[in-house]
């Protein structure tokens, strides 16, 4: 018999259809979330409507009208508009309501000084690949979240990814390693695709080649668990062509070149958080 899941019944509102909402709202539905109990709001009808035909949720009018009589409340707004949107929805929410925040750089804390009354908060970084289900979200709780808000947040977030709870304070460093890292290794196979081209190679034959090495090395990576030291090893014979390019790598400082630039994206990271 299959388990019931703890969003059974529940009902949930999505403020703000973006990518990321709109990838929310997708692996909830898919995740056999019933639609009518999925209410969303953005100020973008055309969104909206395009949504709803697409997964059959509800529609709002107003930020208000979607958070009323919700059991949880998603905020997937930006952080400049964040203040706002909480001011005008913190009369309307029911007081056993989760609230689940989405906006980057925008601390639990503060989050909770908006609606001027306790609430329960947890705060999300999730990363781009949730556009298509994979996505990896590192998840806090709040002061007034308990262990049932936070297996709530783990049922919302498995809909489009995997996720892990982190202490609050690790959060930027989340944001540098997970939410900024797609963009790393799309660099890297930008820069792949370059010199196969470069070296005469048809585009979209260096594309296919360079995607599907990007996801089958993504997939051996998460199925063998094996430290990448040890993959590397496997595929780098001694004197073999794959040697030859690590030495260049190494020779060019390829590994400090990594760590300068997630720490540069973490200090940013905490800079925004800190509202610079």
């Amino acid at each position: 018999m299959k388990e019931k899941s703890v969003l059974s019944g529940l009902k949930i509102s999505v403020i703000g259809a973006g990518h990321m909402g709109q990838a929310m709202v997708r692996g909830l539905v898919i995740k056999s979330v019933y639609p009518q109990n999925i209410t969303v709001f953005d100020v973008d009808a055309k969104k909206l409507n395009a949504l709803k035909k697409e997964t059959h949720i509800r529609l709002a009018k107003s930020n208000r009208q979607c958070v009323s009589l919700s059991d949880i409340v998603i905020l997937a707004v930006k952080p400049q508009i964040l203040r706002e949107v909480i001011e005008e929805i913190a009369s309307s929410l029911d007081p056993n309501c989760l609230v689940i925040s989405i906006a980057a750089g925008m601390p639990i804390a503060r989050i909770e000084q908006f609606f001027k009354k306790p609430v329960s908060v947890i705060r999300v970084m999730p990363n781009m690949p949730a556009l298509v289900l994979a996505g990896m979200s590192a998840f806090s709780l709040g002061k007034h979240a308990n262990q049932r808000h936070r297996k709530i947040a783990e049922a919302v977030l498995s809909a489009f990814g995997e996720m892990e709870q982190v202490p609050e304070k690790m959060l930027d460093l989340v944001t540098a390693v997970s939410g900024s890292g797609p963009a790393y290794f799309f660099l890297l196979a930008e820069k792949l695709i370059e010199a196969a081209y470069e070296s005469g190679m048809k585009v979209d034959v260096a594309k296919r080649l360079v995607y599907q090495t990007a996801f089958g090395s993504g997939k051996v990576m998460l199925e063998s668990r094996e430290d990448p030291e040890v993959l590397i090893e496997r595929v780098a014979s001694k004197g073999g062509t794959t040697e030859a390019a690590l030495k260049v790598y190494q020779k060019q400082g390829f590994g400090k070149s990594v760590h300068d630039a997630v720490k540069a994206a973490f200090k940013r990271s905490r800079e925004i958080s800190q509202g610079k």
